[in-house]
């Protein structure tokens, strides 16, 4: 018999970790009819079917932001020609759609030829990489069904060309068969977080599963059997449960800072002491050679603007188009919704300090706490970019501007520069620069001349490409899943009251009593709540299209940018209004790309598209 080893086109290093684990290694596969001759052969074809996440198609770019990081809380703050995605004027043939279904096809088929491979093979004999495999081929049909609906569903290698045409299975049979594939799964998968979070565990995969049956509820799913929503419903909150049950024997927790839950991912350390973070996608190396290759575009298109020319060793912060902001309704949710009266008071004061010229850093989380300031909104909506301005202090100076002659002056990519509204800067006023901040949440600083100690190394030249990581669970997702369908059951709990007690505490801000919420009101403060915590995790999106909302919530844009807290006179408006007209109906689902449909001549193409 031949042994034949395929190298798949997947960088090493966009799989390696930084301690001695499976991912660092080359990654390939052993193709159907053949064998493994070792256990590291065995790594080797998992790595394969792990490494399409860390594609630039997948979770490096084009899943994660183009398709899934604009609703209504983050948009994207160009203006193109171009059908992209992110201004919702894509069509069947704009590259981003067809190259993310292809990549999510290239992992289900590496996936489908490890499991024919390995099974039985004397190298897994308590079948753990087998499952891990076949949990992975479900989830990434869940992303197919999740954005596209009707899919094709493979779970055979294709071995001629006459068996590349299948026709699509509809949208709820394909969530109803990832979920029976994931509960196979989970009886031998680790409960260990010795892996974590670069390798899905049991307690990932019930997080995810919890996910699953979430969206099976939601009202975009045609449930063709009849079955009622509440039967997943209940499913997903016995995963949830289970999960907030064995955290504390797990070591499971919210780190206390919610900055450094993201500081743990752009720096590549794995946050152990908490593990919030339950699965993300492991992004490492700089380009630098092709041992060292990454596929990461994580805080480089979203991230703090940093755009200048030349000094890169000099940078504060590494290059970043900053392509997305933050909107004024994810502003608001921070600053005004669900907020108690006596932390509204204490909000107030910041302005009245500031005025006297104290210095008030918002960013720290303890200033932050002091004034009742949400911790999140400090991170995800930073009152600085590194933008650049010949006429603002450095943030969080809170000297007066003078004039458009004024001596002060920040350098780009050097200087935390405050946004300006009407000639006042965000450390005069946190308030103001609605609407208009870029993601905070993926930056890039680096040790710079304020002496902060973490962030990524320094660049030496231009480097689009970062090592930033991208979470898919974190445990602050669980608590709110929880609540969500406990809520969604029985009404208002103390056990799901407890969990969102749970994140708000976290983030430094008091919460109204249980006996204020109804079952609505409660539904609306678990929204609000995922937005405020989740935001920029390419999950809002499909949030909003299982609420059954999408339409509605984008062409808020329409009158958000109207808000005279929106500032005015520069474009970003105008991109987020353009983004409101253009939603429609239709961009529940993507489009089936017209490649596959030219290929596949048994798909047909979604409605309305």
């Amino acid at each position: 018999m031949r042994r034949i080893v395929t190298t798949i086109l997947i960088s090493a290093a966009a799989l390696s970790a930084v301690s001695c684990n499976f991912l660092d290694r080359e990654p390939n596969i052993i193709e159907a009819g053949t064998f493994y001759n070792s256990e590291s052969e065995v790594q080797y074809g998992l790595a394969g079917i792990y490494g399409v996440m860390n594609n630039e198609q997948v979770y490096g770019n084009y899943y994660s932001l183009m398709l899934s990081n604009v609703d209504d809380l983050s948009y994207f703050n160009r203006s193109t020609t171009n059908n992209f995605s992110q201004q919702y004027t894509h069509d069947a043939s704009s590259t981003e759609i067809y190259d993310a279904w292809k990549e999510l096809y290239a992992g289900i088929g590496n996936a489908n030829a490890f499991m024919e491979a390995v099974y039985g093979s004397e190298y897994d004999p308590d079948h753990k990489y087998y499952y891990e495999a076949k949990f992975l081929r479900a989830y990434y049909h869940f992303l197919l069904a999740q954005a596209w609906g009707d899919v094709p569903l493979k779970t055979q290698v294709t071995r001629s060309p006459d068996k590349v045409m299948s026709g699509a299975t509809p949208q709820y049979e394909i969530l109803k068969w990832a979920a029976s594939e994931m509960e196979d799964c989970l009886e031998y998968a680790d409960e260990t977080l010795t892996n974590a979070p670069y390798r899905v565990t049991r307690p990932a995969m019930k997080g995810i599963l919890a996910r699953v049956y979430l969206f099976m509820a939601g009202e975009s799913v045609e449930r063709a059997d009849g079955v009622d929503k509440a039967e997943y419903l209940a499913k997903a909150r016995e995963h949830a449960w289970d999960i907030i049950q064995a955290a504390p024997g797990l070591k499971m927790d919210l780190n206390p800072s919610y900055a450094q839950v993201f500081i743990d991912m752009i720096s590549n350390d794995y946050g152990k002491d908490f593990n919030e973070s339950m699965w993300e996608v492991d992004f490492l190396g700089d380009r630098s050679s092709s041992s060292a290759w990454t596929n990461g575009r994580i805080g480089d298109l979203i991230g703090l603007q940093s755009t200048g020319g030349e000094g890169f060793a000099n940078f504060s912060c590494n290059y970043s188009y900053g392509q997305y902001n933050g909107s004024l309704k994810l502003f608001n949710l921070y600053y005004e919704d669900d907020r108690t009266d006596e932390d509204i008071a204490r909000m107030a004061e910041i302005q009245t300090v500031t005025a006297a010229g104290t210095v008030v850093d918002l960013t720290d989380e303890d200033v932050a706490e002091q004034y009742c300031w949400d911790k999140r909104q400090a991170w995800n909506l930073c009152p600085y970019n590194y933008g650049g301005n010949e006429h603002v202090p450095e943030y969080p100076d809170v000297r007066e501007y003078v004039n458009d002659n004024s001596p002060y002056k920040c350098e780009k990519s050097i200087d935390k520069t405050p946004y300006v509204v009407n000639k006042v800067t965000t450390s005069q006023d946190p308030a103001v620069a609605r609407g208009i901040r870029n993601c905070g949440k993926w930056r890039r600083e680096v040790k710079g001349k304020d002496g902060r100690d973490w962030g990524e190394e320094q660049m030496k030249a231009k480097d689009l490409y970062t090592c930033i990581n991208f979470p898919i669970l974190r445990f602050s997702d669980v608590l709110l899943m929880f609540a969500e369908a406990d809520n969604e059951l029985n009404g208002v709990t103390e056990d799901a009251y407890n969990c969102i007690l749970r994140v708000r505490d976290r983030a430094g801000i008091s919460t109204k009593d249980k006996s204020t919420y109804n079952q609505d009101s409660f539904r609306q403060l678990i929204r609000n709540e995922r937005g405020r915590e989740l935001c920029f995790e390419a999950l809002r999106k499909y949030d909003l299209i299982r609420w059954g909302i999408l339409t509605d919530a984008m062409k808020d844009y329409l009158t958000d940018t109207q808000d005279p807290a929106w500032p005015s006179g520069n474009d970003q408006a105008g991109y987020a209004a353009n983004i409101g007209a253009a939603v429609q109906e239709k961009h529940i689902l993507l489009p089936i790309p017209s490649i596959e449909l030219g290929v596949n001549t048994l798909l047909v193409q979604n409605k309305y598209w």
